[in-house]
């Protein structure tokens, strides 16, 4: 499978469109139906939104966003563009506004939506992997059960020989 990496720096929650635009264009190119595509949507702008907030109260404004597409599936990492501004200090703030109430919802949501995340322990990035190769689970089992009929039909007609 040849690698597809791609990245994205967006400066700000004006800037989400874009972040829009760069998820609508990847699950474009690899089919993603509408009702995946939603949820690869809303867990990618809720990361960037909770990097954002924290950001804010660190006094940075740049988020990175880089996808990979691996054997795993679309891989989304959100992470903080220039860490070099957080004190060791500021990161316990960091942790404790990870807790309160709206983004304790706001991750609760982004994991309902995604197969597997990650948040650093620093708060510093959020990797999202959504899995694609189940998505034709119910064709690939009606092919597997076609194969097995016709090989079962297949030794019927040896076996009657």
């Amino acid at each position: 499978m040849e690698r597809d990496f791609r990245e994205l720096i967006i400066t700000g929650k004006m800037e989400i469109s874009k972040l829009e635009r760069f998820v609508e264009e990847i699950c474009d190119f690899y089919n993603i139906n509408n009702e995946y595509f939603g949820n690869v949507l809303l867990a990618t702008t809720e990361a960037a939104g909770i990097l954002f907030s924290l950001n804010e109260q660190a006094g940075e404004g740049r988020i990175v966003v880089s996808f990979d597409r691996n054997p795993k599936g679309l891989v989304f990492k959100i992470k903080l563009g220039d860490n070099n501004g957080i004190l060791p200090d500021q990161e316990d703030v960091l942790d404790r506004e990870i807790r309160k109430h709206k983004l304790s919802r706001d991750i609760f949501i982004i994991r309902a939506l995604t197969d597997e995340i990650t948040i650093s322990l620093n708060a510093k990035s959020i990797v999202l992997v959504f899995y694609v190769s189940s998505m034709n689970y119910e064709k690939s089992l009606q092919r597997i059960n076609q194969l097995k009929e016709y090989w079962n039909k297949k030794n019927i007609l040896i076996h009657r020989k």
